[in-house]
């Protein structure tokens, strides 16, 4: 599937985002100290796979998911489906 170049800079966007919100949580960041106080450097490295999948059998405009409204705060009505919410979930990110 060839992916719209609009969506690969959303896409990446996300994972600068996550990034960002990992780098920012205080919890993250003491644990990263308590290391360091042990006498050790530390380096992270994550990999986040995005899998996208285009829906079909959904009008584009109706079908719930991520809008751009929610995206930049606005007051869109976009639902987030079970397989995001655990995704988020597991970055301990709460809706």
């Amino acid at each position: 599937m060839k992916i719209p170049e609009n969506l690969k800079e959303i896409v990446d966007r996300l994972g600068s985002a996550m990034v960002q919100a990992l780098a920012k949580d205080e919890e993250t960041r003491a644990l990263a100290r308590a290391i360091q106080d042990k006498g050790f450097d530390i380096a992270l490295v994550l990999e986040a796979t995005v899998a996208l999948h285009r829906r079909e059998d959904e009008d584009e405009d109706t079908a719930p998911g991520f809008t751009l409204a929610d995206e930049e705060g606005g007051d869109g009505d976009g639902q987030w489906s079970e397989a995001d919410k655990a995704f988020l979930r597991t970055f301990r990110i709460s809706m």
